[in-house]
């Protein structure tokens, strides 16, 4: 896989708990706690993506339509079974 050399700023007590991180062994060095950072929040972000285009692909003509149709349909089956 091909890599760049990024210039980046971070605050400082994320660099602290990166570098706290890589002081305990749990990553080889700071470039490898950074791109474990980076890709997880990717995939969070990944998901939000996927969140932002569903309720992008919502169509709120098509709801007002189905709501036009129903009428108070649904209030009175509620109302008939106790349940508004």
């Amino acid at each position: 896989m091909q890599t760049k050399v990024v210039p980046v700023r971070i605050d400082k007590a994320t660099l602290n708990k990166l570098d706290k991180m890589v002081k305990s062994g749990l990553f080889k060095s700071r470039n490898e706690a950074f791109n474990t950072a980076i890709k997880a929040g990717i995939k969070n972000f990944d998901l939000w993506t996927d969140i932002i285009n569903i309720s992008d692909s919502y169509d709120e003509d098509y709801d007002k339509e189905v709501s036009l149709r129903l009428g108070n349909a649904l209030d009175k089956f509620l109302l008939e079974r106790d349940r508004y």
